[in-house]
């Protein structure tokens, strides 16, 4: 509910289009190195969306594409705040389901390309409980006021399971839950990757949890093009993205994103430890993470998951009482950037 208030807050606080036009030359002027700047806001630690940003800003793979990249990190809340408004119009932390519900009450943001994928697993150390259709009459905790779990929850009923039987405790807490669960409070929990890969790697948790998939590639592929359901994209206001030389700048930091994506793949124990560091995420979990889920980070421009995002916002936020209406296909095509790397 907490979260929930906090959406409508930052959605009262949009403003018109030339609200956002005067930022549009915090690009491109010079920062400390003497290079083009390109400043963007990220989620705080823990939140996956500060990861590759560290990384670049540590191998220096801004200055190698020709800019300096300015990260400013901001509790959840008062980045979707400042990002709704257009006070901050380049945010690093776009969830496509998030941001629809600014979308829909008129604001001018494009998503350019995504960054993470979204999964979701069950999480349970209930020996009764070995399969989905087991939690039926069951106590299952989860974010119920996300995108994500509106994402989680059509998957759960995909693979079977009647939601109406099953008791759904929410928590916007994943620490909270992850307590409940050790206490024998919860029966299960449904958490992301990243609470997956921090309890599997907590000394002396890990190895008392089951770990149980949604069968999320087999499932999506019926509704969308792409195997993959997009989590988290680089979400620009229009005006900001038209203005002259800031496409250009974007390409180099896309450039630098690919690389980022590659050095994690090629060197995963060092790339752990370098985002570690800066990130409140443990570098034991990072590790877990880049070994089970390598296909979590997935950079190509959004246009690559149009299908995936018209699915979202048209059909499963609206259904899941989300969103308060579907998008129409020109806020659609509007919110999907025709971003060229």
């Amino acid at each position: 509910m907490i979260r929930r208030t906090i959406l409508r807050l930052a959605l009262c606080l949009i403003v018109p289009l030339n609200a956002c036009t005067g930022h549009v030359d915090n690009a491109g002027s010079q920062g400390k190195t003497g290079l083009p700047s390109l400043a963007i806001t990220v989620f705080a630690a823990p939140s996956q969306s500060i990861w590759l940003p560290v990384l670049i800003k540590k191998l220096k793979l801004d200055e190698k594409e020709g800019f300096e990249l300015i990260v400013t990190p901001k509790p959840g809340p008062i980045a979707y705040t400042d990002f709704a408004s257009g006070t901050d119009p380049v945010c690093y932390c776009a969830a496509p389901a998030a941001v629809a519900r600014f979308v829909e009450q008129g604001a001018n943001i494009s998503l350019v390309w995504n960054v993470f994928n979204l999964d979701a697993y069950v999480v349970t150390k209930q020996p009764d409980i070995q399969t989905l259709g087991d939690l039926a009459g069951k106590q299952v905790g989860a974010d119920t006021g996300t995108g994500s779990w509106a994402v989680a929850a059509w998957l759960l009923q995909q693979n079977g399971l009647d939601l109406q039987k099953v008791q759904l405790n929410s928590s916007s807490s994943s620490a909270a839950t992850r307590t409940d669960l050790d206490l024998g409070r919860l029966d299960a929990a449904v958490f992301g990757p990243i609470d997956v890969a921090t309890l599997k790697t907590t000394v002396g948790e890990g190895e008392k949890y089951r770990v149980i998939g949604l069968n999320r590639a087999a499932i999506w592929k019926k509704y969308a093009d792409i195997q993959g359901i997009p989590s988290i994209d680089l979400g620009v206001w229009r005006p900001w993205l038209d203005a002259p030389g800031h496409r250009e700048l974007l390409q180099k930091f896309y450039r630098a994103n690919l690389a980022a994506a590659a050095y994690i793949k090629a060197q995963p124990q060092q790339a752990a430890h370098l985002i570690s560091v800066d990130t409140s995420i443990s570098e034991p979990a990072l590790r877990y993470l880049f070994a089970h889920d390598p296909d979590m980070i997935d950079i190509r421009p959004s246009s690559d998951y149009k299908a995936a995002i018209r699915q979202l916002t048209q059909k499963l936020l609206p259904q899941a009482k989300l969103l308060e209406r579907p998008l129409t296909d020109a806020e659609v095509d509007a919110y999907v950037a025709d971003f060229q790397p």
